[in-house]
């Protein structure tokens, strides 16, 4: 089970921030495991599918804050 989604130039890991491009809201990464990475904003969490969020990283609609 890996701990990190890597999207060249990119490397996400428990405690990275993301930012959604539209909406500009930050989630931190609470979760990365072999099927989903789990994050949250404020008192929300989300549930992404592994490959949808690193295809999302890729095309620019989440950015990598730190």
């Amino acid at each position: 089970m890996s701990h990190t989604l890597e999207i060249v130039p990119y490397e996400i890991t428990t405690g990275s921030t993301i930012r959604h491009s539209t909406l500009c809201e930050e989630q931190t990464v609470l979760e990365i495991d072999a099927q989903s990475v789990r994050t949250s904003s404020g008192d929300q969490e989300f549930v992404y599918p592994r490959e949808q969020l690193a295809l999302d990283l890729s095309v620019g609609r989440f950015e990598v804050v730190s």
